[in-house]
């Protein structure tokens, strides 16, 4: 009976251990496994045990000497699986933001000095525009304002903060002086409103038939765009041709660190550039300045000028005689036949100093081609070597001799004879300093090879209004071509004195070297040494 409670108890046990294993399996999540052998051995006994034989803290009944021990070995073969855990995924898509980017387009342009010009800034209000200069003595900026100071060359940045990109238009920028070049001018330009970060317009003259680049970098993407393809095209490496006269706004739509931006191009496109302009009041002054010496077709262009009225040319000193010529300028046939001015009759080189002008047009041969070619011309050059050496400083225009009427000509004073005195006098003038031809002949022959009817008021040499008329004409663009000729050369060596570069001193050399033989020339190539 004993021994049974025994075996009962220890049976007990057993399956509370089990169970116990079974349950840490579960709560563990232990994958499938064997449970290990359990051995108890069984407490030896002699008489009679306890009813309820005492338990330790394990639930497992103490050892209980006995003089027999029988062993029973238990093996769990019960074999559990572990609790299978379905895990759920969750895909989360994080925003990355670009980096910020710095977006930068270059442009090259020239401004004349004393030039001001306001930059054109297009778009809303997002974003903040900044202007500097990398020399505020070439380009100044007040503002939107950029005023050409000096020349020389010089860099003006445009900046624009837009969100946390950075879009910046590089200005290259050459100053020369010029007393008749500017640059383009242009009106505020209008965008669409969906602009709505600023952006800067910039200004550009290029003549049709030729092409720039629109240097971009640092973004993403790019596209270029123009607004009348007739006037220029863009191509899509931002090849700009200009094609004809007219505008056309080339925008350059760029993306970059996942912002958008366009940057504006207006090309201007010519075809030739206007021409350098002198005003009526300058070529007033010269010639007004001036004095004429003739004999009596100069006499006929003195009643041409004074029929223009008493101001025309700025009214120059007339200095003219009939039957004046060579061989009486010193009085050998009489004052009579002299030249004068403000009561004084001499000969030429006193009547010219007498005068106060400052320079002399000298009209003379027609009471002189007593001879050939060669004989008029060294009275000629006899002549005029007199009135130099009297007024050195007194440049001389020599006006070609006129021609003769067709059917007008006598001995030796032909056509034959006129044209070959002109092309000596002209070759000689180009040997002279400050002094030079004007060959009113050509335009009075009209392309008949002798003074036209038209030209000819008595079948001989004397001539009408209408050819007053081109005379005059003639002289007047050769003094504007001069004084066109004349400062540009100065402005060129101005720009290179203030500038000092190469490139400005072979532009003053070439500009200077286009100037006949003059004490101006010679003055402005010492500066340039």
């Amino acid at each position: 009976m004993r021994f049974k409670r025994i075996i009962s108890a220890a049976l007990g046990v057993i399956t509370a251990l089990s169970a116990t294993m079974s349950a840490y399996a579960q709560a563990a999540e232990m994958p499938e496994e064997q449970l290990a052998v359990i051995e108890i051995t069984l407490p030896a006994y002699e008489a009679e045990m306890p009813e309820e034989p005492p338990q330790d803290d394990s639930g497992v009944t103490s050892s209980v000497t006995t003089t027999t021990t029988p062993k029973v070995t238990t093996k769990a073969t019960t074999t559990t699986k572990a609790a299978v855990t379905t895990k759920k995924t969750t895909t989360t898509t994080k925003k990355v933001t670009p980096a910020a980017k710095t977006v930068k387009l270059t442009q090259n342009i020239i401004l004349y000095k004393g030039e001001k010009r306001k930059l054109d800034i297009v778009g809303g209000s997002k974003g903040k525009v900044t202007v500097k200069t990398a020399n505020k003595k070439i380009v100044a900026v007040s503002g939107l304002m950029l005023t050409a100071k000096k020349s020389g060359s010089t860099k003006v940045t445009v900046t624009v903060k837009n969100g946390r990109n950075t879009y910046i238009v590089t200005v290259n920028i050459t100053v020369k002086v010029s007393s008749y070049d500017s640059s383009v001018s242009y009106k505020a330009t209008k965008t669409s409103a969906s602009q709505k970060a600023p952006a800067l317009v910039w200004h550009k003259a290029v003549k049709a038939g030729n092409s720039f680049d629109l240097k971009l970098t640092g973004y993403d993407k790019v596209s270029f765009t123009s607004s009348n393809k007739n006037v220029a095209t863009v191509t899509s490496k931002g090849k700009v041709t200009a094609k004809k006269k007219g505008t056309a706004l080339i925008k350059a739509k760029v993306t970059a660190g996942g912002l958008s931006y366009t940057f504006y191009t207006r090309v201007h496109v010519y075809t030739e550039k206007a021409a350098p302009v002198i005003t009526q009041a300058q070529v007033d002054k010269f010639i007004g300045e001036s004095g004429f010496i003739g004999s009596s077709i100069g006499v006929g262009q003195q009643m041409y000028f004074d029929a223009q009225g008493y101001s025309f040319l700025g009214h120059p000193t007339m200095m003219v005689r009939g039957c004046y010529a060579f061989h009486n300028d010193g009085g050998a046939n009489g004052s009579q036949y002299q030249i004068g001015v403000g009561g004084y009759t001499g000969p030429a080189r006193y009547v010219v100093q007498r005068s106060g002008v400052k320079r002399v047009f000298i009209n003379m041969g027609t009471n002189d081609m007593v001879g050939s070619a060669e004989y008029v011309y060294g009275n000629y050059v006899d002549y005029i070597s007199g009135i130099r050496a009297t007024n050195p400083n007194v440049p001389i225009y020599i006006e070609a001799m006129t021609p003769v009427y067709a059917g007008g000509e006598r001995g030796n004073l032909n056509n034959a004879n006129v044209n070959a005195l002109n092309s000596m006098l002209k070759a000689y003038c180009k040997k002279q300093s400050d002094m030079y031809f004007i060959d009113i002949n050509t335009p009075l022959k009209a392309g008949t090879g002798a003074l036209p009817a038209a030209y000819s008021s008595d079948n001989y040499v004397h001539l009408t209004f209408a050819a007053y008329a081109v005379w005059t004409n003639t002289v007047v663009d050769f003094v504007k071509k001069q004084m066109i000729a004349e400062q540009r050369a100065k402005d060129a060596v101005t720009t290179y004195t203030e500038s000092k570069t190469a490139a400005n001193l072979k532009a003053a050399k070439k500009a200077v070297n286009k100037l006949e033989a003059s004490a101006l020339k010679t003055k402005l190539l010492k500066k340039l040494k």
